[in-house]
């Protein structure tokens, strides 16, 4: 049986018209990198006349590193919940690593703490990299010494159990935290503990990223009925579902799916 992998959703094209006609937003697997890193992506403009754009970015469990061409900056940086209002001045340019949940912490042996909801300068955790020289780089050029460099970072390090973990769940969600206690054969404070080093997440917080993200790809992939991906994520009733799916994306499921051109696939939901 082929292994499940993590592959959470990153959809900004999807919320906000203006990112849409303004950024082109690219994603990419690389099988070298595929142990931390489960995608690099790309966003440029499509224009280059000025434009004020907002970037949703959904909670994903994820810190990347991060690549502001124009501003010649390098950061790690995650978010323990969906940001729903990260203004971007175009034309701007960026490219980075979405990095696997815990691959962080493994990686640079710095707590998650460090990256999460905040911006790390990647000069303070690798005094060595070259800024100067990395960004003399044309565009393509950087992204190729970019995607070299997070092959050196790994290195021949191999996964821990906290990189693997969002794996592990992602298509069977535990319903609650004592039943990830049991299956992680953890005190509900040796998780926490773990869990805040590792993720800089609460056990509770990571369900909750798990069971959204899990939501999202079955709606976005499966014409499955509502009660169907209820079942399938763990909630126990609509309005549940529906609160929790807004407070992650900003949408509920019905609007999310309008967005899709996907609504006929619900047409009888009361969603």
């Amino acid at each position: 049986m082929k292994p499940s992998i993590y592959t959470p959703l990153q959809v900004p094209y999807l919320l906000h018209s203006s990112y849409a006609q303004h950024v082109s937003y690219s994603e990419e697997t690389t099988a070298s990198l595929q142990d931390f890193v489960i995608a690099l992506w790309t966003m440029q403009p499509i224009f280059k006349q000025p434009a004020t754009v907002n970037h949703v970015i959904l909670a994903d469990g994820c810190i990347d590193l991060v690549v502001d061409y124009r501003s010649k900056t390098v950061v790690f940086s995650g978010m323990s919940k969906t940001l729903f209002h990260d203004k971007i001045e175009m034309p701007e340019s960026f490219f980075g690593a979405r990095m696997k949940p815990g691959a962080f912490a493994q990686l640079t042996g710095l707590p998650a703490a460090a990256a999460m909801d905040k911006m790390l300068p990647l000069s303070d955790v690798d005094s060595h990299f070259d800024t100067q020289a990395f960004f003399a780089l044309p565009f393509a050029q950087a992204k190729i010494a970019f995607q070299q460099y997070i092959g050196q970072l790994i290195g021949n390090k191999k996964p821990n159990e906290f990189v693997t973990l969002f794996d592990r769940f992602c298509e069977s969600v535990p319903a609650t935290t004592a039943e990830l206690y049991q299956a992680l054969h953890l005190s509900p404070r040796q998780c926490q503990r773990l869990f805040q080093q590792h993720f800089a997440l609460t056990p509770q917080m990571v369900l909750s990223i798990l069971r959204f993200q899990r939501c999202l790809a079955l709606l976005t992939t499966v014409a499955a009925a509502p009660s169907e991906i209820m079942d399938e994520v763990g909630y126990y009733d609509q309005p549940h579902f529906i609160k929790d799916f807004k407070r992650n994306i900003g949408l509920t499921p019905k609007e999310y799916l309008h967005t899709l051109n996907m609504s006929h696939i619900y047409k009888t939901s009361s969603f």
